[in-house]
């Protein structure tokens, strides 16, 4: 509806993200860690948001249609619906690059290929077996590389990759820690949880083709370095996604708005 004001919440189990829309166009984004209240998590970032977004006025509570999705979709106070992760960032991803075909939604928990056309799910598969499926696994890498987001992708650039074999984030921590004791490089152990992580997917897309134009969503969804490793393993260009790690809030708040709900 013209003027009206939509928002929407992404609960992840690593991250609550938020947008605010109007008149078709994102007005503010709002972005904290997830918390153990979900309910509180979802609050502040409302209020975030209508501050950011202007729509938050002394003494007048703002009109604004708000539709959850993810993790703790089910516990935002206010939802007027709520989303699946996978319809909203199919929805959230054609919003901010139209005619997206592919949209690779690396979370937390699990990791999730979803197929699109016109902004709505043609098919998909999801990998929610092992959290090395997930972004939760070059987290734990990077962490115990002691390297940043900054730091991460400069040892991407540099190309070098060892395999890792353990298939458990458990048994790979042990299994990078022996091969830093042997003094293999921090670049080599990255870029093979990189490339661990993209035949992973790679696993997903034997029953859900990958077609171009393909992007990322996500924590990772502006990563040139994992995009570049994903794009090798897949055969098929990947893209980063300016703004990934919204578009599951921007797709949610894009359903608020819909007056029959098709999911």
């Amino acid at each position: 509806m013209a003027g009206e004001t939509l928002a929407g919440i992404d609960c992840g189990s690593s991250f609550c993200k938020g947008a605010l829309l109007r008149n078709g166009s994102v007005q503010a984004l709002a972005l904290r860690a997830a918390s153990w209240n979900i309910e509180e998590s979802g609050r502040l970032i409302l209020e975030e948001l209508l501050a950011k977004g202007g729509a938050a006025k002394a003494g007048e509570a703002p009109v604004v249609t708000l539709a959850a999705t993810g993790y703790g979709r089910g516990k935002i106070a206010g939802a007027r619906r709520v989303v699946t992760e996978i319809s909203a960032h199919a929805r959230g991803a054609e919003f901010l690059c139209p005619g997206i075909r592919t949209v690779i939604d690396i979370g937390g928990q699990d990791s999730k290929l979803i197929a699109v056309e016109g902004g709505r799910v043609r098919d998909f598969q999801m990998n929610d077996k092992c959290a090395a499926g997930s972004g939760r696994f070059l987290e734990m890498v990077a962490r115990r590389l002691d390297v940043d987001a900054a730091g991460m992708e400069a040892l991407l650039a540099l190309g070098t990759r060892v395999p890792l074999n353990s298939a458990c984030v458990v048994f790979a921590e042990s299994e990078i820690i022996s091969l830093l004791a042997e003094g293999v490089s921090r670049e080599a152990i990255l870029g093979g949880a990189a490339d661990s992580l993209s035949r992973r997917i790679a696993v997903l897309s034997g029953r859900t083709a990958i077609l171009p134009p393909a992007v990322v969503t996500g924590g990772l969804s502006e990563s040139p370095g994992l995009c570049k490793v994903l794009s090798e393993v897949l055969g098929v260009e990947v893209s980063p996604l300016p703004l990934g790690i919204y578009a599951g809030a921007i797709g949610a708040a894009l359903s608020a708005a819909e007056r029959y709900f098709v999911p």
